[in-house]
């Protein structure tokens, strides 16, 4: 299990548990996939197997129904079921992207607007009004995962450079694109929590982060052979002459698709080979093409079979290193909970910091779930709206242990005595626990 996967899961309790998102539970995962996770917690508990075997199911129609785009939009010189081998196969690269992310659920409704789009460039008769559809798509897929809200300059660049759309035809993709986050920022203005939906989920838009290369480095060097076969790929299917003006416009709006990922997946919340997967379209796209367009008896099996073994390797190596430490990344996102005493297990807990690997033992308690969002109150005592912040969270959820990983709770405790008189410290060094 991962870190980031244990904070879904605990989203999806807490909503279960009559929390209202954002306003009672600090996180930056998007509303729709924050419903997804309260559906399964509803349904099947905090199931680690659940949620793998929805992804398995989601990764599926994905390959499925890029296979269907691919041969009912005619964007190959002949039907073949080539794209969604490759897809699936490229979905292995790494163990998380078997996860039920936000990034997987999103790149669904990202295929639904390729397939609208390109059915946009495959009509004679011009642009339709359907083009409003590609932006609602768009809108949608932002709201589980934030960053693929690039995707609007994505379609908003093809219509204009490979469609005669109009200045109307593009106000409806821009209007259905907004629409459902007008939508949905209504719903919790309703709710009365606006601000705190701002705060939480525009905060993780917005919000530079200070990324480096050493941070993708892993994550690059598995994807440098499918990387390596996609450029190929481009550059055989452009040199063939077969192909049509609609066939050729459909290779460089996925060509833009990959440059617009790589923009996306700057803006991700973390640098875990599962935000590699809005790249999966746009590579299984042209490693397709160059798989097609291989000449040789034996060449075009036996480089299926060398990227099938290398494939294999990547996520085995990610998985149990068999050179190095592997995916640096994943292996600190890996859930590693230090063990606690009995007693203090099934508790309602609050782990202040990063790592949040001890709900695995318990409940999360307080709105104060996802550390960047939290540390605004929780290392700012001296200001009085934290203060009134954190003590009226406290009140209405209090956590029976609390784990303090940055040391702020002494701080708090004195700045809020009738919080202090409340707890006790425990012989472990930064647990408290609850006076009863």
């Amino acid at each position: 299990m991962l870190l980031p996967e244990l904070e879904w899961m605990l989203v999806g309790e807490k909503i279960h548990n009559g929390q209202f998102l954002y306003k009672e539970v600090w996180t930056n995962v998007g509303p729709l996939a924050s419903f997804i996770y309260w559906a399964i917690d509803v349904s099947f508990g905090r199931s680690q197997f659940v949620y793998e075997f929805i992804a398995i199911l989601v990764t599926y129609f994905q390959a499925l129904y890029f296979t269907f785009v691919c041969n009912t939009r005619q964007t190959y010189l002949e039907k073949n079921y080539a794209p969604g081998l490759i897809y699936v196969l490229l979905m292995s690269l790494s163990f998380d992207m078997s996860k039920l992310s936000p990034v997987l659920l999103s790149t669904t409704f990202l295929l639904f607007a390729f397939n609208k789009l390109v059915k946009q460039m495959e009509r004679r008769e011009g642009v339709s009004d359907e083009v409003f559809e590609v932006g609602l798509y768009i809108g949608l897929a932002s709201l589980f995962h934030q960053p693929t809200m690039v995707f609007i300059f994505w379609s908003m660049a093809s219509l204009v450079f490979f469609t005669n759309a109009n200045l109307r035809q593009h106000f409806l993709a821009m209007l259905g694109f907004g629409l459902p986050l007008f939508l949905t920022g209504l719903y919790f203005y309703l709710y009365g929590s606006l601000d705190e939906f701002k705060y939480n989920w525009f905060n993780g838009i917005f919000k530079i982060k200070q990324y480096s290369l050493e941070d993708f480095k892993s994550a690059f060097i598995a994807i440098t052979v499918p990387s390596a076969l996609a450029v190929f790929g481009f550059l055989r299917q452009t040199q063939v002459s077969k192909y049509n003006s609609y066939q050729q416009r459909t290779q460089q709006i996925m060509l833009i698709w990959g440059i617009v990922s790589l923009i996306a997946l700057f803006l991700s919340p973390n640098v875990a080979p599962m935000q590699f997967i809005i790249f999966v379209p746009f590579f299984a796209f042209f490693i397709t093409g160059f798989f097609l367009h291989l000449k040789g008896v034996f060449l075009p099996e036996l480089l299926f079979t060398l990227l099938f073994l290398f494939i294999v390797f990547v996520q085995y190596q990610g998985v149990t290193p068999l050179f190095g430490k592997g995916f640096e990344q994943l292996a600190d996102m890996r859930v590693k909970p230090k063990e606690i005493p009995e007693r203090m297990k099934g508790q309602k807990m609050l782990v202040i910091g990063e790592r949040i690997d001890e709900y695995t033992y318990g409940q999360s308690a307080t709105c104060y779930l996802n550390w960047d969002l939290s540390k605004i109150d929780l290392e700012n005592p001296d200001n009085y709206e934290s203060i009134i912040n954190i003590f009226d969270n406290f009140k209405k959820d209090p956590p029976t242990i609390i784990i303090d990983k940055q040391n702020v709770i002494p701080k708090i405790f004195k700045r809020i005595p009738a919080l202090a008189s409340n707890y006790q410290k425990t012989n472990i060094e930064g647990i408290y626990q609850r006076k009863f």
